[in-house]
């Protein structure tokens, strides 16, 4: 087969796509002596902040676009594609843009994580808040005594590192 500037373009293309796909089922790198496995963009893992900090920037902003690190603590049980993560006296809701990834949905609760993307306080609806709850795999008698909404720090991810997978 002759290689015209056409076809190097395509196989380049096909290359480029099958490679971000890879990220959004977990890429696995050893970084720093342990494994790290990231999902969405691989982010760069310096200049990490923890919730404390953001809280302080969103006092003059409505979103700040950061790198955020905590332990996992919960995901979404049913489907990967939201995760509750502690970051210093925080708890923090994360989401994954558009739903374009999403993390293992059990044995990942400790794991140190680093996400990039977007920090801002928002109020979920008692409605969320239980379909959260039914994901999480609560029982029916712990979602009924979800009766108010929750304003609270939330992340929107672009990308995922877990440490340790």
């Amino acid at each position: 087969m002759k290689l015209t500037q056409s076809n190097l373009f395509l196989i380049s293309a096909v290359l480029s796509i099958t490679l971000n796909s890879c990220a959004s089922d977990g890429v696995s790198r050893n970084g720093s002596g342990s494994e790290e496995t990231y999902y969405g963009a691989v982010i760069d893992t310096e200049d990490i902040l923890e919730a404390a900090t953001i809280r302080e920037k969103l006092i003059h902003e409505d979103h700040v676009s950061v790198k955020m690190e905590g332990h996992v603590i919960a995901t979404c049980g049913k489907k990967g594609c939201w995760m509750d993560v502690v970051s210093g006296e925080d708890t923090v809701f994360v989401k994954f843009k558009d739903y374009s990834f999403f993390v293992p949905t059990e044995g990942v609760e400790g794991y140190r994580t680093v996400m990039e993307g977007v920090a801002y306080y928002d109020t979920t609806t008692v409605s969320e808040l239980r379909h959260f709850a039914e994901d999480a795999g609560k029982s029916k008698e712990e979602i009924a005594l979800i009766t108010e909404p929750e304003y609270r720090l939330q992340f929107t991810a672009t990308g995922v590192m877990m440490e340790g997978i």
